[in-house]
């Protein structure tokens, strides 16, 4: 596929460069009401092998795109990002874009000739958030999957290193920069993590990877972390926080070779800061927050591990479901965006 002028187009359409200051994730308030696709997204048969062969004779990328109803994530990446003026119709001009529901019966043929159903889908690639994106190119298989919503700013990045063609897992490194006399936001509930005995506990760790005037970690922060629900769930928790900035090398885990934290957090696949990860007792991955969310996601993911709901039910969004309806039997209000 062509992509040099493509990848230039990008950049003058506005995406941000790699190291210059952005301003924090924001969202729109969604009322609930139908998420509209764009008129441009395709309508396909979903035999993905003959959805790559058209996007790579038409000179495109493909591009599945995860959503489900009543998500103000999804809501928020289709008016900020495929609706928006500039990256919009340039996403048109150089992706095919699918749309496959969280919950749909559709049939899909993956390129090996598998069939599963929307839904069975999702579960195979373990969909936990939407929207979730997965990203091809010149394979049959996905060259990088996004999980939940990311800015305009930080989507337009996350474009430019899949046309790039770039080598190596470097995506995060993009927007992880230090700024002289910078600091973590302050945080009297996560402890600097430097050293594996720091992980001895009996309680399951909260891992929060974020980096210094970083305008997301600082909104999770005030938003999410600072409040009195949020903290009480915490404190089942041995929380600790890695400066993803910092550049000493350290063996963070037993048995693991020394690494920087951006090492570290290339090596756990992680594409967004602040990124939470989120392990049981024994110091076994069972969760984690790879994405922009806000207090009702994020409390839900700290109950869904540390309450151990994963043992049954293993999809977390239905999860979501229950909470909500629970909370609304005891005459609570629920905003899933707040």
């Amino acid at each position: 596929m062509y992509k040099g002028f493509a990848l230039i187009t990008l950049l003058m359409l506005g995406a941000v460069p790699a190291y210059t200051a952005e301003p924090g994730t924001q969202i729109i308030n969604y009322s609930g009401s139908v998420i509209e696709e764009p008129y441009w997204f395709k309508d396909s048969f979903l035999d993905i092998a003959d959805d790559l062969q058209e996007a790579d004779e038409a000179g495109k990328n493909l591009l599945l795109y995860f959503h489900q109803a009543g998500c103000p994530y999804c809501y928020n990446i289709v008016q900020q990002s495929f609706l928006d003026p500039k990256l919009g119709p340039f996403i048109q001009a150089n992706f095919d874009v699918i749309a496959l529901n969280l919950w749909g019966d559709r049939e899909i043929t993956l390129p090996n000739g598998e069939v599963l159903t929307e839904k069975a889908l999702a579960v195979k690639w373990k969909v936990q958030f939407t929207p979730t994106l997965f990203f091809y190119t010149d394979k049959p298989e996905p060259s990088l999957r996004i999980d939940g919503y990311r800015s305009k700013e930080m989507l337009a990045k996350v474009i430019d290193y899949v046309m790039s063609g770039s080598e190596g897992q470097y995506l995060a490194q993009k927007v992880v920069r230090s700024e002289a006399n910078a600091a973590l936001y302050p945080s009297h509930r996560f402890s600097l993590l430097n050293e594996i005995s720091q992980l001895k506990s009996s309680k399951p760790l909260a891992v929060l990877f974020e980096y210094p005037a970083c305008a997301d970690c600082e909104q999770l922060h005030k938003a999410v972390i600072s409040r009195k629900d949020t903290d009480q769930l915490l404190a089942n928790y041995t929380a600790l926080r890695v400066d993803v900035s910092d550049q000493t090398p350290r063996s963070y885990l037993a048995n693991q070779q020394p690494m920087t934290a951006k090492q570290w957090a290339d090596h756990l696949g992680l594409t967004y800061f602040p990124s939470l990860v989120l392990l049981d007792e024994k110091k076994q991955e069972r969760f984690r927050i790879d994405s922009y969310v806000q207090a009702f996601h994020f409390q839900a993911a700290l109950e869904y591990v540390d309450q151990k709901i994963y043992q049954r039910e293993p999809e977390f969004q239905r999860y979501i479901n229950e909470r909500a309806d629970n909370l609304r039997k005891t005459e609570k209000k629920v905003v899933i965006t707040e």
